[in-house]
């Protein structure tokens, strides 16, 4: 990934309406240089490597002096010069680049990796593009050969550059979330010891004498602990706290207090009307004369329910998006491992990895178009089935509407991507005359029922022993819809039966993709 000496300017002189500063501020937002390796990465390029066949992967960012690999399979070292970076040239590019002979490229013939140890040849890149379009590196293979890559290849590390920036960003995003959480508490704290005490005030502030009698109640404290403006304040400041919190006020505020200093703690409030508990910011400090004596204390207390509850939600979004993630890194290391191995040739196993692969994308595609939550089935099956029956002439399906959940939609897009995939080999599809009829039924109670009907075609001969194709059939679509699956080998047509509950129905859809 090096080229001659040339200076960064003349590198990267953009095709585009992006300039150089703007790409390395850009990279450097992500504050992932030269960070520590991470399974994520390390995966992607694992991948990578194994779908092109090539013994060197990386996940490669471009600063403006030098590159660095957040993973890397077959090279050993993390970090190189950019004076002969080869991966500079495909950041000039729209979106891949591929050089099966790097001795027959201008642009290398004369780059000392290539001319010289470890003579270098064949290089395919996708790049790493921000949602502005700038691109920060590449996820590239090379090999020490000369050789073609496939198209479905090229795709499957677009794919893959698609999955690592979306793995940026997800860094990107819990960094900059601890950030304004800790200067939002660093703005509490400040507010809490600082703020005058004022009846319009928004928060809970209230003042107590040099004895802890409670004298002042602003109207915001009285509305959040249910006091009305006539109910007497109650005097004693434990009061106002939940016995269980209580002990906390007792060990760690009041010591504090006396002593002269400020003291900043989570406890629970109680609401005096209804009887409820709520988290609280409760910041209490003493108020002093001239001559530093103390004659009283302040509080001011904020609510922090809807906090709590933002922090929740936004804690399950982030827990939620990489979960997914990870959930599709697994089914795609189980497709490339398992395919590999009940594969008969190198070659046939990378064909069946790519097009299962392709299946799953094409899936992820439909997700994301509908954020992710769900997908039609209507469009599952739609988008599953385009390759294998452009024209919709030999294949028909009927059924209602119905949104499926995220791992169903998967789940059932792979399933008829290995259904089609065999008609077409040995069954109804593989002739000029067979059909194919799917059909699906959803009751009242939930109850989900699908079918895959096979006419036509030759007689069909059970095979001696399952593939891979088949147990994933068999063991992830049915999990998936808390039920069973039949996988009938009929001599006058294979039949499929798939039998489930849909979870807006109360059935559960929680299933490992490795199960």
């Amino acid at each position: 990934m090096l080229m001659p000496d040339v200076q960064p300017e003349t590198v990267f002189a953009p095709r585009s309406s992006w300039s150089e500063t703007e790409r390395s501020e850009a990279l450097h937002s992500f504050d992932v240089l030269d960070t520590p390796r991470e399974a994520d990465f390390d995966e992607l390029a694992r991948v990578a490597s194994e779908i092109c066949g090539a013994p060197i992967a990386v996940v490669n960012l471009v600063d403006t002096t030098r590159q660095f690999f957040k993973a890397e399979v077959g090279l050993g070292v993390r970090s190189t010069p950019l004076e002969t970076a080869i991966c500079a040239h495909a950041l000039l590019e729209a979106e891949v680049m591929v050089i099966p002979d790097a001795t027959k490229d201008p642009r290398l013939d004369c780059n000392p990796l290539v001319t010289e140890a470890p003579f270098l040849r064949a290089y395919a890149g996708a790049l790493l593009k921000t949602e502005e379009g700038l691109p920060i590196g590449t996820i590239c293979v090379l090999d020490y050969r000369v050789r073609e890559f496939t198209d479905a290849q090229v795709s499957m590390l677009q794919f893959l550059a698609r999955q690592t920036m979306a793995h940026l960003e997800l860094r990107k995003t819990i960094a900059e979330q601890q950030k304004l959480l800790a200067r939002a508490k660093s703005a509490e704290a400040e507010k809490a010891k600082f703020e005058m005490v004022v009846r319009q005030a928004s928060d809970f502030i209230g003042m107590a004498d040099a004895f802890g009698k409670v004298v002042f109640l602003n109207d915001a404290a009285r509305a959040l602990v249910g006091l009305e403006v006539t109910d007497t304040i109650p005097q004693n400041v434990q009061e106002f706290i939940a016995e269980s919190d209580r002990a906390i006020f007792a060990q760690d505020v009041k010591p504090l207090i006396k002593a002269g200093q400020s003291c900043e703690r989570e406890l629970r409030l109680r609401n005096f009307k209804t009887g409820d508990l709520f988290p609280a910011l409760y910041s209490m400090f003493p108020m002093k004369n001239s001559d530093g004596s103390i004659v009283g204390f302040g509080v001011v207390t904020k609510d922090l329910t809807s906090q709590k509850e933002e922090d929740e939600r936004r804690k399950n979004v982030i827990s939620e998006a990489a979960h997914r993630m990870k959930n599709t890194l697994a089914i795609v290391e189980a497709i490339v491992s398992q395919t590999l191995r009940n594969a008969s040739s190198l070659e046939q196993g990378r064909e069946s990895i790519s097009k299962r692969v392709k299946a799953l994308a094409t899936a992820q595609d439909i997700l994301t178009s509908a954020e992710g939550a769900s997908a039609d089935i209507i469009s599952v099956l739609d988008n599953a089935l385009l390759s294998h029956d452009p024209g919709g002439l030999r294949i028909k399906s009927s059924g209602p509407s119905q949104d499926l959940t995220a791992a169903q939609a998967l789940g059932l897009s792979l399933a008829i991507h290995e259904l089609a995939t065999n008609a077409a080999k040995y069954g109804a599809l593989s002739g000029e005359k067979g059909n194919v009829q799917i059909e699906w039924t959803v009751a009242e109670d939930g109850k989900f029922e699908l079918t895959w009907v096979e006419e036509g075609g030759p007689v069909v001969i059970p095979p001696s022993k399952m593939g891979f194709g088949s147990k994933l059939i068999g063991k992830m679509v049915g999990p998936y819809f808390s039920g069973t699956v039949l996988h009938d080998f009929c001599p006058d047509g294979v039949h499929f039966r798939l039998m489930g509950k849909l979870p807006s129905y109360g059935a559960s859809t929680e299933t490992s993709a490795t199960d």
